[in-house]
């Protein structure tokens, strides 16, 4: 088989492509282990369901109001210096909890702010690293970019949270975080390394900075792809996909399992999604790419909320790794129609926004789910929260162009247009 014939495997022959591409598979392996982690050791210092979904909270609180500033400074800033300034955040984070550990000193307040910081860094590190990937991949591979980065993902899915439940059940929690500290070095090493195309950072120091968030904001709004991707997105990650932040709880309150099973549970998703990506990444062209997304996303929501009401463990697991397929074209079609409908020059500033809705979305579910788990059942908190998803979008999916037109590269209005708005130009529909 030639290596031209498969497009996931052209977009791997670049030298520096294969270095974001190993360092996003040791981080996602790390972050993933640290969340089964950190949720066990929530779980450990203060019984409660509510604690354990503060970790949403803390994680993507700084999202709502950095958001859309980290998506600017993608656009003006040097990606390469960002991407390695943020992966050395992650590594003096994980070996601070880890001294913490060691004196058994850690309280359920070092762990929230850990965490964070954390988020804090997510912030600038993804729109940074997606518009990066359209840099190395250009406009033609995008999907099989964002494919390889689905794929790494949920092989951190899979592989993280096995290594943590296995590691919290057998050596503690101080040997999982002498694992996680090795996993961030070593991530740092490699984007180290990593150099992109000269010319890459879209330098618009030519547009007011604020002037330059609100026409991103403009952009979104009146795209009506960017903006039926960002309300789904929106929905989803408020009412259905903070599920994975109650593994743990579902684990043992609902399943009766311990943690090495409960890290099993939390990589179901990922295997699915992972397989559903190698998939998504062998076809050679896309024209509705929108439909992948929608059918994705219902089909998640639908899945979880089965596993809401599942008391047995080998129906949970099954059932998570089929919606984890459907999560490969939520994911992979997320950032590709975000990317193809926007200008190259506000590409980061729309991965902000993408930014933006995700982290508001995580920040009201966790804190919502985790109130209705404490006060009822988490059966009932993550059942209610999938189907009034599923519910609300429905409507998106029929007003929106997503299921019904082809996405096609963005293209700029005429100059005319461009020299009325006076800065960057917004888009019109595709």
């Amino acid at each position: 088989m030639r290596i031209r014939s498969v497009p996931v495997l052209v977009v791997l022959q670049d030298r520096n492509f294969q270095f974001l591409w190993a360092a996003r598979w040791i981080h996602e392996i790390s972050r993933r282990m640290e969340l089964i982690v950190l949720g066990y050791l929530i779980l450990e210092l203060t019984g409660s369901a509510f604690a354990v979904g503060l970790i949403s909270v803390f994680l993507n609180g700084p999202r709502p109001p950095l958001a859309l500033v980290a998506g600017m400074l993608a656009d003006r800033l040097d990606r390469w210096r960002i991407l390695v300034g943020m992966h050395t955040v992650y590594l003096f984070i994980a070996a601070g909890l880890l001294v913490l550990l060691i004196y058994q000193l850690v309280e359920p307040w070092h762990v929230f702010l850990a965490i964070l910081l954390q988020g804090t860094a997510k912030v600038l590190d993804d729109p940074t690293r997606r518009a990066a990937l359209f840099d190395l991949a250009g406009q033609d591979r995008i999907a099989h970019a964002m494919s390889l980065e689905t794929i790494t993902n949920n092989g951190g899915k899979i592989i993280g949270p096995m290594i943590g439940g296995f590691m919290v059940q057998f050596y503690g929690f101080t040997g999982a975080f002498i694992v996680l500290v090795a996993l961030d070095l070593v991530a740092v090493f490699l984007i180290f390394k990593m150099r992109l195309p000269e010319g890459s950072a879209q330098m618009v120091r030519d547009t007011a900075f604020w002037s330059g968030i609100k026409s991103g904001i403009g952009h979104s709004f009146s795209n009506k792809f960017v903006l039926g991707v960002l309300t789904i997105s929106l929905v989803m990650n408020g009412m259905i996909l903070p599920l994975q932040y109650f593994i743990p709880v579902v684990a043992t309150d609902v399943l009766k399992v311990g943690p090495a099973l409960g890290g099993i549970l939390g990589a179901a998703d990922g295997i699915g999604a992972f397989v559903g990506a190698i998939i998504i990444g062998g076809r050679s062209r896309y024209t509705f790419h929108g439909r992948y997304f929608v059918i994705g996303a219902l089909v998640v929501g639908i899945g979880v909320a089965v596993v809401a009401w599942s008391p047995w463990f080998a129906v949970s697991f099954l059932v998570l790794l089929c919606a984890g397929m459907g999560q490969s074209g939520f994911s992979v079609m997320q950032s590709t129609i975000l990317l193809l409908s926007s200008p190259a020059e506000m590409r980061g500033r729309i991965m902000g926004s993408q930014g933006l809705v995700n982290g508001l979305g995580h920040l009201i579910g966790g804190v919502e789910i985790g109130a209705i788990a404490q006060a009822f059942t988490i059966s009932l908190a993550i059942g209610i929260n999938a189907g009034v998803g599923i519910l609300f979008m429905l409507p998106v999916i029929l007003l929106t162009p997503l299921v019904w037109r082809p996405v096609e590269a963005y293209r700029h209005p005429e100059a005319g247009n461009s020299a009325r708005d006076g800065t960057d130009s917004e888009a019109a529909d595709p």
